[in-house]
């Protein structure tokens, strides 16, 4: 049978089984299915997640934890020692004049340990804190020239250690992860910002 008959077939019979599916929807399902089956999981020390949701959830977190150690090593050459100190780094850097409270927010700590990860920033002499000119209460912060220059530095090594752990796959491939869980992403953030509020 001639492939694109075949193809638009298979389109026919998605859109009969899910008729308020479009064609995006019919083209994650069909590469998806055209993915071997195989065993990926058996290496894992515990069982396998019963349901496919804990099973990406599991490999998300793996996959996390696998780049930040491989992050952390680089970054240590640069003089940083934690994921979170690179990350509140570039958020000092990249907001105009955030507040302590901005920053920590936006990376779902526990104010207390925000303070403790800005305050070894400071120490180090990567970020300055100021007043802020309509409320004596609020410090607002900015990154140092030395600040920066570490930072640019970190960037370089976390290019090479995205290259390791993603190089591999398609740039189509990884257009695709950010486009299904960027929505996830955004859904879970609103909903723990909303819990932090009350």
């Amino acid at each position: 049978m001639n492939k694109a008959v075949e193809l638009l077939n298979l389109w026919a019979s998605y859109e009969q089984e899910n008729p308020k599916a479009d064609l995006a929807q019919f083209c994650q399902t069909y590469l998806a299915s055209q993915q071997p089956e195989s065993s990926l999981a058996s290496f894992w020390q515990s069982p396998a997640p019963p349901d496919k949701a804990s099973l990406l959830i599991k490999l998300i977190g793996r996959v996390s934890k696998l780049h930040t150690l491989h992050a952390l090593a680089a970054f240590k050459e640069c003089g940083l020692n934690s994921f979170d100190e690179f990350l509140y780094l570039s958020s000092v850097a990249y907001m105009t004049n955030p507040k302590k409270t901005d920053v920590i927010s936006a990376h779902f700590n526990e104010l207390s340990s925000g303070l403790l990860i800005l305050d070894r920033l400071k120490k180090s002499g990567l970020i300055l804190e100021q007043g802020d000119v309509h409320d004596k209460r609020t410090k607002r912060l900015t990154i140092t020239s030395q600040g920066q220059s570490q930072l640019e530095a970190c960037y370089q090594k976390l290019n090479e250690v995205n290259q390791l752990c993603f190089g591999g796959l398609a740039e189509n491939q990884i257009e695709l992860g950010i486009h299904l869980l960027q929505p996830v992403e955004a859904t879970l953030a609103k909903h723990w910002l909303a819990a932090k509020m009350k």
